[in-house]
């Protein structure tokens, strides 16, 4: 004996279940690396961001009279080593008329060689300000999702320990 059926064609639906997470490509937390109170939240929670973009400020006052200070150190440093090379110059030209004490051409010297050092450290100080001013600003490091703020207007953030987001790429 053969058994006979009648085949139709339907639709068969079939799933395959596993379990899993799904990560970004890219995700980064966005933390503050200066110390200060949130002034400013410049986007929509959950939407998209463009790498650039500014998100986050923090106070910028007093980093911004830092950086603004620096700047005139730098001014005032060399300024002075202008003076202290004129001076330098003035006494090696009376040295070699022999008009001059060498206590006097060593003492310029010197000043000259701690002018010249002064200006450098000046100069680091000012980009260690202008380091600083530019992280009150957090910008967006890639294109990609912003999360939920964990941080409100006005809320003090601690450098490097206060979440204040996550971005990830699609």
């Amino acid at each position: 004996p053969v058994t006979i059926t009648n085949v139709n064609l339907t639709n068969a639906r079939f799933y395959n279940s596993y379990p899993a997470n799904i990560v970004a490509l890219k995700e980064v937390e966005l933390r503050g690396q200066v110390s200060g109170y949130i002034t400013g939240i410049y986007f929509i929670e959950g939407k998209k961001v463009h790498s650039g973009e500014k998100l986050y400020e923090i106070d910028r006052r007093k980093y911004q009279a830092a950086y603004e200070g620096s700047q005139s150190n730098v001014k005032i440093a060399e300024t002075n080593l202008e003076k202290v090379q004129r001076d330098a110059d003035r006494y090696t030209d009376l040295a070699r008329q022999d008009a001059v004490a060498k206590q006097l051409l060593d003492n310029a010297l010197t000043d000259l060689k701690n002018a010249k050092q002064q200006v450098d450290a000046a100069n680091s100080e000012l980009i260690k300000a202008k380091t600083d001013y530019d992280y009150s600003l957090i910008n967006a490091p890639f294109d990609g999702t912003i999360g939920f703020s964990r941080v409100k207007l006005g809320a003090l953030i601690t450098p490097g320990q206060t979440l204040l987001n996550t971005i990830s790429s699609d």
